[in-house]
């Protein structure tokens, strides 16, 4: 039986990952601030089994309690994935010290610390990380300048932590989404003077021509932690229906 911890797995993309795991038998820690929701996963039937704890990843010490809760809970750790982030919009002159320090210690800061705590873990399993990264990485959008360095910086960081640990037989990866249809992205959507408009405009850029679904990235983060992928690490996978090739 092989154990995740996945931090940020109550809603969107997160949740979606919890329940593919828990279909395909792995036991799952399920990390998150959203303890209401993080209950509606937890009460869903699967295979596999899971535990929840509340753990507010802003905060610098939540990495390694929940790396640490994890292990108690199941005894070994084979995956983390993060897919927690912070996505806050607003114009230049008015984004705020505080907004970006905040995205910065969740979407950067916390990934990294994780990584740190359960390394050693992962070396005994030889096992495998997947952090959540974005397309406003390699693309730009009006107000999401924090969101967008951040994504940034984790690519960075995939790379940096798949050569650091690679001899310890751990692998690190990143998926990157386009636009995927959760409610992470209702900052973006709510400054827009025209949400219905704003929307049709996106996608009508994506060639595959609509949203993506949360549980098609799942899919991918799954495979990511997977045998299928024993040879790929370092990479920052996109997942976006097409739209940064168009």
């Amino acid at each position: 039986m092989t154990v995740a911890l996945v931090a940020g797995g109550a809603t969107g993309i997160g949740r979606a990952t919890v329940r593919a795991l828990r279909a395909a038998g792995t036991d799952v820690y399920l990390a998150d601030v959203n303890d209401s929701a993080a209950r509606e996963v937890a009460d869903q039937e699967a295979p596999g089994r899971i535990v929840v704890g509340h753990h507010d990843l802003a905060d610098r010490h939540a990495p390694k309690a929940a790396v640490d809760a994890a292990l108690e809970a199941f005894e070994r750790l084979d995956h983390v994935v993060v897919t927690a982030g912070l996505h806050v919009v607003a114009p230049l002159e008015a984004f705020a010290f505080e907004a970006w320090e905040a995205t910065m210690a969740v979407n950067v800061r916390a990934p990294y610390l994780l990584a740190q705590a359960a390394a050693a873990a992962l070396a005994d399993t030889r096992g495998s990380i997947v952090f959540t990264g974005s397309t406003a990485a390699h693309r730009g959008s009006p107000g999401t300048f924090a969101y967008a360095a951040s994504k940034g910086a984790l690519i960075s960081l995939t790379r940096s932590l798949a050569v650091e640990l690679a001899g310890r037989g751990v692998r690190v990866n990143s998926v990157c989404p386009g636009w995927i249809d959760t409610p992470f992205n209702d900052p973006y959507w709510s400054a827009q003077a025209d949400t219905e408009a704003a929307l049709n405009g996106i996608v009508t850029r994506v060639p595959l021509g609509r949203q993506g679904d949360p549980e098609e990235v799942a899919a991918l983060i799954v495979y990511l932690l997977g045998p299928g992928s024993a040879y790929l690490t370092g990479q920052s996978v996109v997942i976006d229906g097409g739209l940064l090739s168009a």
